[in-house]
């Protein structure tokens, strides 16, 4: 059962690449939201990816993040995997393919390059003894994950990272890693004005790396009609996390604001 697990997350990226579908990835640090997103999962027939940032690991914990994930497949009969989100150095990634995560997604892009890609070579070595998916990236991701839709004047536009197509070429070369986090005008969180992501860009990133999977960060926000757009140029893997978070926050309040009720 657990080489099944480990085997999974590669065979359904794949699945997704030949079959043009993104699957979903979710940001969960509690059981409410862990479960939320195995029921919708559950309700629509479809994998889904639950994902954790450092911060949220340390919040809930590793070994406890794994069984929970385990417990919720089982009883929702429904492929998950579960993701080390933003993984900032080596000693967590081998923690979580250590302790039963299915993916790895190790964040270098605050370090030197060449650092980057020595470590992110440790972690693929790592990973793929356990058949385990590893997503890089060069290009550190502008925004929060908040909720910044009171921000007005904020001009989005200035906080997106754009990735070199041939830069990117060279860096999966260099690492050896499965994934790739592109930047193409998307960023971390919500904003009052509409984000707009660069297809020509991304479709040029696709055809430098043609055999890697694609990731997109910062999904919450973008129209419905990229999102499309962008998994048939090659996205398998779309990430949400502000959404949730803002959803979460106004159900609570509403829920906490009521009556008691008898």
């Amino acid at each position: 059962l657990r080489l099944i697990y480990k085997m999974k997350a590669f065979e359904w990226l794949k699945r997704a690449q030949a079959e043009k579908f993104a699957i979903g990835a979710f940001n969960g640090a509690s059981m409410e939201t862990f479960r939320a997103i195995v029921q919708a999962a559950a309700k629509l027939k479809s994998p889904v990816i639950i994902e954790a940032s450092h911060s949220e690991v340390e919040f809930f914990g590793m070994t406890e993040m794994v069984a929970v994930v385990r417990a919720l497949e089982k009883d929702f009969k429904v492929p998950v995997i579960l993701n080390l989100d933003h993984a900032p150095d080596l000693e967590s990634c081998l923690r979580a393919i250590e302790v039963g995560f299915d993916y790895i997604h190790f964040d270098g892009s605050k370090m030197p390059y060449e650092k980057n890609v020595r470590v992110a070579k440790m972690v693929v070595t790592a990973a793929h003894v356990r058949r385990i998916p590893v997503e890089g990236e060069m290009d550190h991701i502008g925004g929060s994950s908040a909720d910044h839709r009171g921000e007005e004047a904020l001009d989005v536009s200035h906080l997106a990272a754009f990735t070199d197509p041939e830069n990117a070429r060279l860096f999966v070369l260099e690492t050896g890693i499965d994934t790739f986090a592109g930047f193409f005008g998307n960023v971390h969180g919500l904003y009052g004005g509409q984000k707009n992501i660069d297809l020509d860009l991304l479709k040029r990133i696709k055809e430098s790396i043609p055999t890697k999977f694609l990731s997109l960060h910062g999904g919450s926000g973008i129209p419905g009609d990229q999102i499309k757009a962008a998994i048939k140029e090659g996205i398998v893997k779309i990430n949400v996390n502000s959404e949730l978070r803002v959803a979460y926050a106004e159900e609570l309040k509403k829920t906490l604001n009521q009556p008691n009720q008898k």
